[in-house]
């Protein structure tokens, strides 16, 4: 009989421990995320490169999967625990370096505002070219919690040029968790989970 209740006891802890994780890692009290999408694998963050068409299917040669845009513009989305105030985007390309590349998160979707940066060149890393942009999203409208961005390339099919995309992260900031506010990031993290 005793057994059956230490049996009992641990059978009801796991799942209240696994909740009590899943909702700590929903929280995240360090305000810090970083989202990575390889093409080969489906992220839970970050969707695939849309519409097809401008994009074309996802390449996979050595266990590297790539995609390649051909019409411009193209759209993904990221899904967010909550909002954030800034974000760094890391992206791993080949272009020809007349072609403009331009990123960015919409700033408000009903009037078609979107805040593009031109991808800043910082090395090649294995025949890629990597590129970084920062971003401040403090005053981003997003949709539920979702936040869409816009990959820019003016005349790339009429220049009949192509970029090839191998992969992507954006890291996201806001303050960590503190004493003076944790009633604000509850509030935030209530109204994120709800909607």
């Amino acid at each position: 009989m005793k057994n059956y209740k230490y049996f009992r006891i641990i059978l009801i802890l796991i799942p209240v421990a696994i909740l009590g994780v899943l909702i700590y890692k929903d929280f995240n009290p360090r305000g810090y995320l970083k989202a990575t999408y390889n093409f080969c694998y489906e992220d839970p963050f970050i969707t695939k490169f849309s519409p097809h068409g401008r994009v074309l299917e996802i390449q996979q040669n050595n266990n590297v999967c790539t995609q390649q845009m051909v019409i411009d513009p193209v759209y993904f989305d990221v899904r967010l625990p909550q909002k954030f105030t800034a974000a760094r985007l890391k992206i791993w390309y080949q272009k020809d370096s007349s072609t403009e590349l331009k990123i960015g998160p919409a700033i408000d979707l009903v009037n078609w505002q979107w805040q593009l940066k031109d991808i800043t060149y910082m090395q090649t890393v294995n025949n890629w070219q990597l590129g970084v942009a920062d971003y401040d999203l403090t005053y981003l409208k997003m949709d539920k919690n979702n936040l869409r961005w816009l990959i820019s390339s003016p005349n790339l099919d009429t220049n009949q040029q192509h970029i090839i995309f191998d992969k992507i992260e954006i890291e996201f900031f806001k303050e960590p968790l503190n004493k003076n506010n944790v009633w604000q990031r509850v509030k935030e993290w209530l109204y994120f989970t709800i909607i």
